[in-house]
């Protein structure tokens, strides 16, 4: 629990410092740019509204990266803890105590064992959720402000269909998308032998072998549409809440 909040904390901060970055300067491509593209400038100007579901996509897989520098080694840690005997847990079982014997016997790297098998499924996932969580937002929004004026509906009514209705469709998307990964992913973890048939001809393998890969389909898909709600109302929050302290100063 003590790690789970620095590495949501790290989440949430990189994806809304890397959503910015990448959107401000898209959009200043777009609008200016360089003089070899100008003749392309209405081509480019089409391109406005995937702006802010690429951006999300980028800084959802960005986020998926840093926040898995944390949750891994925590995850390695847990794991020693759960497996080791009783006798030897109430000698040696902290927290401190296994992070010394996993760095004294395999080095850092055994602390991030997994780290590429993580990256596996939560890149893809984190940027397919956030793609699709900012373009549905979007889109909703230019919706909601052309046929409902401001007036129409409360505010606190009008966020929260934008949010469960961003936030269930960008768990659609993703699970759709990412359930076959996920499964492999599974199968790699549960398979017998070292982890060294972690390859891109283990992972074809398991993709011409389609049995079962959307197994657990719905369940992962109402998980992530309630976490993803969760956390994206809390980030729409807090960058609420910024931007007003920010303009009050």
């Amino acid at each position: 629990v003590s790690l789970a909040i620095p590495a949501r904390i790290i989440y949430i901060s990189t994806l809304e410092f890397t959503r910015e970055l990448i959107d401000t300067h898209t959009r200043q491509f777009i609008f200016n740019p360089p003089p070899a593209m100008s003749a392309y400038e209405k081509e480019l100007q089409s391109l406005i509204p995937f702006v802010t579901p690429f951006s999300g996509g980028i800084a959802g897989g960005m986020a998926a990266v840093s926040s898995q520098a944390i949750i891994v080694p925590m995850d390695v840690v847990s794991q020693k803890l759960m497996v080791m005997e009783y006798s030897k847990y109430r000698e040696k079982g902290s927290t401190m105590n296994i992070v010394n014997s996993i760095i004294r016997k395999e080095g850092y790297g055994g602390l991030f064992r997994g780290f590429g098998l993580s990256l596996f499924t939560s890149i893809p996932a984190g940027s397919i959720w956030w793609a699709a969580y900012a373009g549905v937002k979007d889109q909703l929004n230019h919706y909601l402000d052309a046929n409902y004026p401001p007036e129409s509906m409360p505010v606190m009514a009008r966020q929260g269909i934008i949010q469960i209705t961003s936030a269930f469709s960008a768990a659609f998307a993703s699970s759709i998308l990412t359930q076959p990964l996920d499964t492999i992913k599974t199968r790699i973890q549960v398979a017998k032998g070292k982890p060294s048939f972690f390859s891109p001809l283990s992972i074809a393998k398991e993709l011409t072998s389609t049995s079962g890969l959307y197994k657990g389909l719905m369940p992962r898909m109402c998980h992530m549409g309630v976490w993803g709600s969760v956390l994206s109302a809390a980030y729409e929050y807090l960058k609420f809440v910024s931007r007003k302290d920010y303009n009050n100063t």
